[in-house]
């Protein structure tokens, strides 16, 4: 176990009860429900069948690699916490995990090496779209796409091109905006919004603070995943709100005037596929992982959902150029440390609950 923080630290950071962490670290007990096939964890919605047509049906999956695929649909602090309650007997084979829930499954020990000799493509990887090496891992994470949460706006009715976060506090757009819900990526904007208004990993309050007054005195609306997100955009249920690139993208393809920009307090992220520890299919797990690095199979993903690929090798064709990142895009960026994100979540969590949404 990595000493920073222990397996018993992760379950308690996921929330996890007494009688749920006694029974994970029973030495001989395992639990019942592990995976009976090669299962596939991620949201649902449009993002899980978009994953199921890129990576398994598109690359014939199945038939190449002799696999059944199950899917398992639920948010990615859902699957985080079912996979370190039952670490080293997985009730999946590869979760859709974003960096923060990565990094707490290796500091868990729950998450195993990438094996490079199958998994080809990780060499072909842009700078941002893996994870450093931690807890005896080498490489365990790395993202298929590029997801930036800017802030997205609806060009009809803020006539004013945004330019901070802070224009969501404007009494123009009150009952109008938006934010994402903790367990879904607030956690993550929290920490970027906190450090651009000077605040740090150890010192919440600048973020926390000027989240909850979005809530308490602009009427902000919690949104707890994309899909609600989207069609709240689209029947102008909202106006502006923290939100994804492609996104952005898919609903301007749509028809909705909506735009995005990159203030100071926007963030990089990925969308990637770890091996669980013990998984029964880890031959079949390494070339899915490879698949998902493939720069073709990458271009269907951002056919689909307008996130630029993770593979330097990946051309879009011209009618998705305006897709890629640009450097300037990049440097309103703010740095996330995902550790420390896991060491105070659960505490967060608790001030969110409290300060911003009692």
């Amino acid at each position: 176990m990595h000493e920073d923080i222990s397996r018993r630290d992760v379950l308690q950071a996921m929330g996890l009860g007494a009688v749920a962490i006694a029974l994970a670290e029973l030495g001989g007990a395992r639990p019942a429900w592990a995976e009976d096939a090669f299962t596939i964890a991620s949201t649902g919605g449009s993002w899980g069948d978009g994953l199921k047509q890129a990576y398994v049906v598109n690359a014939g999956f199945e038939k190449r690699f002799n696999a059944q695929v199950s899917y398992a649909h639920m948010i990615d602090s859902v699957i985080a916490t079912k996979a370190i309650a039952q670490c080293g007997n997985p009730p999946f084979t590869v979760p859709a995990l974003l960096n923060a829930e990565a990094v707490m499954l290796a500091e868990g020990g729950c998450l195993q090496d990438y094996d490079l000799g199958v998994v080809t493509n990780y060499q072909d990887l842009l700078p941002g779209t893996f994870e450093a090496p931690r807890a005896g891992l080498k490489s365990y994470w790395a993202a298929h796409t590029q997801i930036i949460m800017g802030l997205v706006y609806n060009t009809k009715q803020v006539t004013a091109k945004p330019t901070s976060f802070m224009d969501l506090g404007s009494a123009k757009y009150k009952g109008k905006i938006a934010i994402p819900a903790y367990g879904w990526v607030g956690i993550q904007w929290l920490h970027a919004l906190n450090q651009s208004l000077g605040g740090s990993p150890d010192q919440i309050d600048p973020g926390m603070k000027a989240i909850a007054e979005l809530v308490k005195k602009n009427d902000a609306i919690v949104m707890e995943n994309t899909d609600v997100t989207l069609k709240a955009f689209t029947r102008e249920e909202i106006w502006m709100m923290p939100f994804w690139n492609g996104r952005c993208f898919s609903l301007q393809a749509e028809g909705v005037p909506v735009d995005i920009v990159y203030p100071r307090g926007s963030f990089q992220v990925g969308n990637g596929f770890p091996i669980l520890k013990g998984t029964k299919f880890e031959r079949q797990a390494q070339h899915f992982v490879n698949i998902t690095l493939d720069a073709d199979y990458q271009i269907e993903m951002t056919r689909r959902f307008r996130y630029p690929p993770s593979n330097k090798k990946a051309k879009l064709p011209p009618e998705m150029a305006h897709y890629a990142l640009k450097d300037a895009d990049l440097k309103a960026m703010m740095p996330l440390d995902f550790q420390k994100m896991n060491q105070h979540r659960a505490a967060y969590l608790a001030r969110w609950n409290k300060e911003v949404l009692g």
